[in-house]
């Protein structure tokens, strides 16, 4: 036939993990009226069926609604992957890993900076200045302490707790080389780095208002069993508006557990992405 099924286009890409070509789809579409797709969301070659066998993980927020998930994951494609890396215990960066744009946090005048020679990826960098503006706005000031460190400096201070409290009690608190998000360049330490930022103006300030400028706290309190981290306050990653939305809406405002799915099922997602 010169038309496929559409239980053969669906099976088809979920077989080979090839999706089939955007026009063809259009022109079956036009050609086939009387078949009913049902695809979930106009930007994806899913059913109902093939969201709910193929993606792993699957919370009961998204089962319950995968076409607002779709809405957002569908923004969240465009962004660069290393952004929405998943970087933990389990899941470690190339020691030569670095951010591609880094820019020095001294160019920018808004910002107020602990110490010098603090890098940030140029889009965490220019998210970070509008933060800090509308903190200043609402009279607050927040002070970074910490943003990109390498593989290297990583690893130093990783032995420095080791050799302090023993590796045991410092992989409670310390990212091992490799595991810290601070290597991927969009992670910033505010304060100083204890959880009495919490209840300062800035820490407050932050719990209310970060996500709105896609800055999402990484370890939050009581989940150490999840995250592989005691509760850091002052540790927060940019990932974007749309993953902060995804994260609050469908992740119970877990940025770990969210980024864990997403890194699960984002290779499916792209495939299944029409263009």
């Amino acid at each position: 036939m010169k038309y496929c099924f559409i239980f053969f286009l669906t099976l088809s890409f979920l077989g080979s993990g090839c999706l089939p070509d955007a026009a063809k789809v259009n022109e079956y579409e036009e050609t086939a009226p009387e078949v009913n797709r049902d695809f979930i969301h106009e930007k994806f070659i899913l059913t109902r069926e093939d969201f709910a066998e193929h993606l792993t993980g699957l919370s009961m927020a998204v089962a319950e609604d995968p076409a607002g998930f779709l809405d957002i994951a569908v923004r969240m494609l465009e962004m660069q992957p290393e952004y929405l890396l998943l970087v933990d215990k389990n899941h470690a960066l190339d020691p030569k890993f670095q951010p591609e744009d880094s820019v020095d946090l001294a160019f920018y005048p808004e910002l107020t900076r602990g110490r010098d020679g603090l890098f940030l990826s140029r889009k965490a960098a220019e998210a970070l200045v509008k933060l800090s503006k509308a903190a200043a706005a609402d009279e607050v000031i927040l002070v970074i302490s910490s943003a990109y460190r390498s593989y290297e400096y990583q690893q130093g201070l990783f032995s420095m707790f080791a050799d302090r409290d023993g590796e045991e009690a410092a992989s409670r608190y310390s990212a091992r080389a490799g595991m810290s998000q601070h290597q991927l360049g969009t992670t910033v330490d505010f304060g100083d780095i204890t959880n009495a930022f919490s209840e300062s103006s800035a820490g407050i300030w932050m719990a209310e208002n970060a996500g709105d400028f896609g800055w999402s706290l990484s370890y939050p309190q009581n989940l150490e069993a999840e995250t592989g981290y005691t509760w850091e306050s002052w540790h927060w990653r940019w990932i974007g508006t749309d993953a902060v939305k995804m994260q609050d809406e469908y992740f119970d405002g877990i940025q770990s557990r969210m980024l864990v799915f997403w890194n699960g099922n984002a290779p499916l997602l792209r495939e299944a992405l029409i263009p």
